[in-house]
């Protein structure tokens, strides 16, 4: 084989071009592709982005940074908590980074399809009294799509584009007479609420909180109109 120095320069690179490497389980020298190597990266969480942590979700060769709680392929619409290791799959202990993230708007998603994800308010992130290598995170949903899978890699970062501070409101409109009107508004708190009907006159019902972000709205009768939400 020639020395290295003596092949030419490629000064045009592209993801299909190869490299040599050598298999580690059998010891096989083989040619990698830099897109096959890109790839491999980011859906093991090797990229380092700051602000965001990878984690491991019950990858079976992982040590640190394996995400638990929900059961596997559970919808991210139905994860309301969340037990970390205190070090991310890079090993680096982050969690003093992650309790700064109480009280605002978070993203999980799967690094190798960002369109497996969950935004969520984190309410809370606790060591866990049974075992302070591990922390408990409490979430609440914000607005989510997909599962999240087992054997694969997630960043897990703060979500900067739904603002958990300042006034956030939400209108929604009933087109049709009801007496129950259901509300999901994704603001992230118990918001107060004002009702008119379609004639613009205010009305006043019953409010029953689901969670964060969805509401019930009861009146004794049957009418069309808007809420306001704030």
């Amino acid at each position: 084989m020639a020395r290295i120095s003596t092949y030419p320069v490629d000064t045009d690179v592209t993801g299909t071009d190869k490299v040599i490497g050598t298999d580690a389980t059998g010891l096989i020298t083989k040619n990698y592709t830099l897109n096959g190597i890109s790839s491999w990266m980011n859906a093991s969480g090797s990229l380092k982005i700051v602000g965001q942590n990878n984690y491991s979700y019950l990858v079976d060769d992982a040590v640190d940074g394996i995400i638990s709680g929900p059961s596997p392929n559970a919808n991210f619409g139905n994860i309301t908590n969340l037990k970390f290791t205190k070090t991310s799959a890079a090993g680096v202990d982050v969690s003093a980074y992650l309790a700064t993230l109480v009280g605002r708007q978070v993203i999980l998603a799967r690094l190798d399809n960002p369109n497996n994800f969950g935004v969520y308010k984190l309410v809370s992130f606790i060591v866990d009294p049974a075992d302070n290598d591990y922390f408990d995170a409490v979430l609440s949903l914000t607005v989510a799509n997909g599962n999240i899978t087992r054997n694969k890699y997630y960043g897990f970062a703060v979500y900067p584009n739904l603002p958990s501070d300042g006034d956030l409101n939400f209108t929604f409109t009933q087109p049709t007479p009801a007496t129950t009107w259901s509300i999901t508004h994704n603001l992230g708190k118990n918001p107060s609420v004002s009702v008119v009907d379609s004639a613009g006159t205010l009305v006043h019902g019953e409010v029953d909180y689901i969670n964060d972000n969805s509401l019930i709205l009861t009146f004794s009768a049957a009418f069309s109109g808007k809420a306001y939400l704030n």
